[in-house]
């Protein structure tokens, strides 16, 4: 995985809409690492709780820079799921 020296959530109508459609509270919406870049949207897997992740298309509109997380809250690269969703775990064990 790579790492891009910046942290990204989503805004929140955007987080409202992926909480509606999980069906679900969320109390955050963070981008954990992106897999695909097109010219209006990245795939990526979104952060969404405790050891839940969840991978979809969005739009670089919606996408918001947090620099002051940059450190450990950083949005990786990948090409790889798998690897991607074993850092994500290895993450949250860090903290529950």
């Amino acid at each position: 995985m790579k790492r891009t020296g910046k942290s990204y959530t989503v805004k929140e109508w955007f987080t409202n809409k992926v909480a509606t459609e999980l069906k679900r509270n969320l109390t955050m919406c963070d981008v954990f690492c992106i897999f695909k870049e097109t010219e209006k949207a990245v795939y990526a897997m979104l952060n969404i709780g405790c050891h839940t992740s969840k991978c979809m298309w969005v739009p670089k509109s919606v996408l918001v820079e947090n620099e002051e997380f940059a450190d450990y809250k950083e949005t990786y690269k990948s090409d790889d799921y798998d690897e991607a969703l074993k850092e994500f775990h290895a993450m949250w064990d860090m903290f529950c």
